[in-house]
């Protein structure tokens, strides 16, 4: 199991960002596709939010866009819970 940890003073004002950043950053760092539109449906918003919420997590630096989607910068932490015990 893989622990992440953000600043959360930086998302404190908005818990829907730190939802959608919940979504599409997983339990790894590897690169994922963002379906924007099932994003929406789970979170009971649309679309449109999600893309506008998705493009300030990449201004604020806690994603990187990539060609086959979005990745976790090293603003996130990941950290191993297995391999501390």
């Amino acid at each position: 199991m893989c622990v992440r940890a953000i600043n959360l003073n930086e998302l404190k004002d908005d818990e829907l960002r730190f939802r959608i950043l919940a979504e599409i950053v997983g339990e790894d760092r590897a690169p994922k596709r963002a379906d924007f539109s099932a994003i929406a449906k789970k979170l009971g918003t649309d679309r449109q939010s999600v893309a506008y919420h998705v493009k300030v997590l990449v201004k604020q630096g806690y994603l990187r866009a990539l060609t086959s989607g979005y990745e976790p910068t090293g603003r996130i932490l990941f950290i191993d819970d297995e391999a501390q015990g």
